[in-house]
């Protein structure tokens, strides 16, 4: 079996290099095969792995970097049949290794996938609009969530805090001061058919894994390989409520209060009295007033430990 790496050198506040030059002298160290291959640009990610589509079949293609740039490569994956994934957590968040209970140690994060002895079947999450079909395996998000994604994404100050390594405070920043401008709206969101009407929301996610945002465990009960999504629906509440409750939703003991609403199921189609941003595992995917968020059926062979 040969190993192919797809690395993120900038990730985890540019961190991402410096481990991949561990995990060489080791990959050498005991003669395993692989070979190594740089992200340069938003979105190379996915192109990378179109390139590879061919070589991977009956081989493992192992992501070194952030949720962002697993991403990137969940969505060169489909339509090429039997890969098996590794993943090496080097970014800020985090959330997908988290959400899986993966090693954050880069070391026992390689051991746990040369020895390959467990796989789950992994849903991929689909994102349907009438512009674009994107994938995500953590979560995908529909409002004040994705607006946050955005403006960070745009932000001046985002490259300067990654180089200190204080990059989450931009996200923190970011979600406490569009908090108390952004204007929720009405949302009809209809779960396998059924089909509900929420007032003022703030946020929609569909997920996959129960974490987003950098440990938010916004739903506690997703699982990745169950064919199903969870669904959380912020509504009818005030900035200040939202900006109390966030502490709680780190331990998953928000969702009894009134205004959080969980759901699950397989499709979830949600229609949005004006438009709204949506995100992809944390990177902006758009605007629309309407989105389908999907669940998939087990496409990727990941190893866990």
């Amino acid at each position: 079996m040969k190993y192919f790496f797809i690395i993120n050198p900038s990730s985890g506040s540019r961190n991402g290099y410096r481990v991949w030059l561990s995990i060489h002298n080791i990959l050498k160290s005991r003669n395993i095969c692989h070979e190594a291959h740089f992200t340069r640009y938003k979105e190379h990610g996915t192109l990378l792995v179109r390139h590879l589509a061919s070589r991977l079949p009956g081989n493992c293609l192992i992501v070194l970097g952030g949720d962002g740039t697993l991403n990137e490569v969940l969505n060169g994956l489909p339509g090429i049949a039997g890969t098996t994934l590794g993943y090496i957590p080097v970014g800020s968040g985090n959330d997908f290794a988290r959400g899986l209970r993966l090693p954050n140690a880069p070391e026992k994060a390689l051991s746990c996938i040369l020895a390959g002895s467990h796989k789950i079947h992994l849903d991929l999450g689909r994102i349907c609009t009438e512009k674009a079909v994107s994938v995500f395996g953590i979560s995908a998000g529909f409002g004040y969530d994705a607006e946050i994604c955005f403006q960070v994404s745009r932000s001046r100050i985002k490259k300067l805090l990654n180089y200190l390594r204080l990059g989450n405070l931009i996200y923190a920043f970011t979600a406490v001061r569009l908090l108390f401008t952004y204007p929720p709206c009405d949302m009809e969101v209809s779960v396998d058919g059924r089909k509900q009407i929420f007032q003022k929301v703030h946020f929609v996610t569909g997920m996959n894994l129960p974490f987003e945002g950098g440990g938010f465990r916004f739903c506690p009960n997703a699982q990745p390989d169950d064919g199903k999504l969870s669904c959380m629906v912020v509504h009818g509440m005030s900035p200040l409520k939202i900006l109390l409750l966030f502490p709680t939703a780190y331990f998953g003991r928000h969702t009894g209060f009134q205004g959080i609403t969980l759901l699950e199921g397989k499709k979830i189609q949600i229609r949005s009295a004006s438009p709204r941003k949506i995100h992809r595992d944390g990177e902006y995917g758009g605007t629309a007033r309407q989105v389908t968020f999907q669940a998939g059926e087990g496409e990727i062979n990941l190893i866990v430990p």
